[in-house]
């Protein structure tokens, strides 16, 4: 073959290729492409919350104990029973007349369960960018929670803060958390109080300081606070979550706050999650020093690290 047809053959070649390529490539990459399909985002079902359990603790070398059939004429030995370390209560529903005599703390959301929420005969005491750090000295209707609670005994107390510090030092934050909690058990003596987990973020709603991973962080120190006699953890969470663990961004229009159509839910939801107590716990007869939280701010007690998130709370 003379070296004019290869360069010939060679140059077809070539160009055979070149025209070629983007097909097999675009082949190539569809076939690798990892496809995930996309689901609808279904409507929160106000279900009633898992109750809390006490379980035994399984043997340690994993053996099973079989009870042997007995003897005719004989009697087996009765089953020692397990001793609970809590108090044993479970989640029931109630009606709305549950929260005649219940008060709401909060931020802008309890403000969105206020206005757009069916619990209408709760009391309220909520406001854009309200922070536990700032609590003894916020004010709402010219009132400080203090005061509120010193005009009137209630018997259920919801609280849901920190959602405006969350980019604040976590450690901290909860620090002033549990001494606010403490104070409403000393103005409050006879009041269920239900610390409500701080709702999650929209995905698109997150940023360095802000993220569902800060909020798990204070809400598990919050569940940690829970004595489950008195002071109950509760987690509306699941029934607004996508499958990520963020607030479905179908429910929000902000990334931040549910849509107003949804707080009905979250109230139905509220209803089916109150406590019913087996066993009621003893009313404490020791007195226990309390931490003083009328008199001063508990605003320089810990060092903030983040910067304040005020703006975080827009409703």
């Amino acid at each position: 073959m003379s070296k004019l047809k290869q360069c010939i053959y060679t140059m077809i070649l070539l160009i055979t290729c070149l025209l070629a390529s983007p097909f097999i490539y675009k082949q190539i990459w569809k076939n690798s492409e990892i496809k995930k399909p996309k689901t609808a985002a279904k409507e929160p079902v106000a279900a009633v919350q898992p109750a809390e359990t006490t379980t035994a603790p399984a043997q340690q070398d994993g053996t099973t104990t079989e009870t042997q059939p007995s003897s005719e004429g004989e009697t087996a030995p009765a089953e020692q029973p397990t001793e609970a370390t809590e108090p044993q209560y479970s989640f029931i529903q109630s009606g709305p007349e549950y929260f005649d005599d219940a008060l709401f703390i909060g931020d802008s959301r309890t403000v969105g369960i206020s206005l757009y929420g069916t619990l209408k005969n709760a009391d309220y005491f909520c406001d854009k960018g309200l922070m536990v750090s700032r609590i003894d000295n916020s004010t709402v209707g010219s009132m400080t929670i203090w005061d509120k609670l010193s005009k009137k005994q209630y018997s259920k107390i919801y609280v849901m803060l920190g959602i405006n510090e969350i980019g604040n030092d976590i450690e901290g934050t909860t620090a002033k958390y549990r001494r606010f909690i403490d104070g409403i058990k000393e103005s409050q003596k006879n009041a269920v109080i239900y610390l409500q987990a701080n709702l999650h973020v929209a995905s698109y709603a997150e940023t360095q300081y802000i993220s569902n991973e800060r909020i798990d962080s204070l809400n598990a120190n919050l569940q940690a606070m829970a004595d489950n006699s008195k002071v109950y953890y509760i987690d509306v969470n699941p029934l607004f979550d996508d499958d990520y663990g963020a607030l479905t961004a179908d429910f929000t229009s902000d990334g931040i706050h549910v849509l107003a159509k949804y707080y009905t839910t979250w109230c139905d939801w509220l209803c089916n999650n109150t406590v019913s107590v087996d066993t009621a716990a003893p009313a404490a007869t020791e007195d226990k020093p309390q931490t003083e939280t009328t008199s001063e701010t508990t605003e320089a007690t810990t060092k903030n690290k983040k910067p304040q998130n005020e703006e975080f709370s827009n409703l």
